[in-house]
C-alpha cells in the first residue's frame, strides 16, 4: 500500500465517523421535529414557519450549507406533516 492509499484510507475512515455523528445527530433532530409537531398541532400554528428557517439559513457560513440544510429543513416539515395526520395519542 502506497502512503497516499494508505493516508487516503485515514481520511475515509475519519469521514466515516463524523458520517456516523450526523447520523445520530439528524436522528434527534428528527424526533424534536416530531415533538414540535405534537405542539404545534396542539397551539394550532403551521407547520411552515418562514421566518424560522430565514433565520437558520442566514446564520450559515456559506452556500453549501445552505443547500445541505434546506433539504434538513424540508425533511423536518415533512416529519411534522406525518406526525400531525397520525392521531393523537
Amino acid at each position: 500500500m502506497t502512503d497516499y492509499q494508505h493516508r487516503l484510507d485515514e481520511l475515509r475512515q475519519e469521514i466515516d465517523r463524523i458520517d456516523d455523528e450526523l447520523i445520530a445527530l439528524l436522528s434527534k433532530r428528527f424526533d424534536l421535529a416530531e415533538s414540535i409537531a405534537d405542539l404545534k398541532r396542539l397551539a394550532a400554528l403551521p407547520i411552515y414557519s418562514p421566518e424560522r428557517e430565514a433565520g437558520i439559513l442566514s446564520r450559515l457560513p456559506s452556500e453549501q450549507h445552505r443547500q445541505i440544510f434546506a433539504v434538513i429543513l424540508d425533511v423536518s416539515r415533512s416529519i411534522q406533516t406525518e406526525r400531525q395526520r397520525r392521531p393523537s395519542s
